[in-house]
């Protein structure tokens, strides 16, 4: 197996789904029908458990979009500083889930080997852990500015999102402001508006470039998983590729 995850996004992770559309019947896969045997079984519980991990590589892709568009209405009285918070809160709980649903995919079907009697389970369980191991260390690295300061080192509400929270509540009039002290609101508005910019900048900014890392390691990540079941089912897969043409 390649170890690198550098390969071209593409349709692999089509194909994997369409692995299981091809080898085994649609009302198994939606449990419409119970399953005939064991590897019925298996393929309708690792079809679910593979497309919650495509999911949440899909929704942490889509964040860019999130920090770019997804702001409650002025009626809500939510602070654009309090959403970007809240989005950036989700965003690195995102990577947690991801990181943790490949641990368990990968350690469940490492346990089920046994059920396909094959003959080299040990390897099996080496390239199933290789998976794992390979998308902790490169989710590290995506996260590293942002997941790990949040956790270890300082607090999510950085300095321009409290100072934009701070604004807005003035702006508002949340924070009231004593009877001799005189403002001007178009400053602060002013000020407001460049703190707010530069923070949905910096997230938008790092939100695009993760995403297309992001988009690599799922297609790895989907190439490398459905080789490994469709070998311990004895299918083969049309058109799966493990490297850059």
């Amino acid at each position: 197996m390649n170890d690198e995850l550098e390969i071209t996004p593409s349709l692999q992770s089509t194909i994997a789904i369409k692995y299981f559309l091809d080898n085994f019947t649609l009302d198994v896969l939606t449990g419409e029908k119970n399953p005939n045997d064991k590897r019925e079984e298996l393929a309708f519980l690792y079809l679910g458990r593979f497309t919650e991990v495509l999911a949440v590589f899909d929704r942490l892709i889509r964040y860019e979009k999130y920090f770019k568009n997804f702001y409650p209405s002025l009626e809500s009285k939510i602070s654009e500083s309090e959403a970007i918070e809240y989005h950036l809160r989700s965003y690195i709980q995102d990577f947690y889930i991801l990181q943790e649903r490949i641990k368990k995919i990968t350690k469940h079907l490492s346990e089920d080997i046994y059920h396909y009697k094959i003959q080299n389970e040990a390897e099996v369980k080496k390239a199933l852990d290789h998976i794992h191991k390979q998308i902790f260390e490169n989710l590290k690295k995506i996260t590293n500015q942002t997941r790990r300061k949040h956790v270890h080192e300082t607090s999510i509400s950085e300095l321009g999102l409290l100072k934009g929270k701070f604004l807005s509540s003035l702006i508002s009039g949340e924070t009231p402001v004593p009877n001799d002290t005189q403002i001007n609101l178009d400053y602060i508005k002013s000020k407001h508006d460049e703190a707010l910019g530069a923070a949905k900048t910096k997230r938008i900014q790092e939100s695009s470039k993760n995403s297309e890392n992001l988009k690599k390691m799922k297609e790895w990540f989907a190439t490398r998983f459905i080789h490994i079941f469709s070998l311990l089912n004895n299918h083969d897969i049309e058109g799966l590729k493990f490297d850059i043409d």
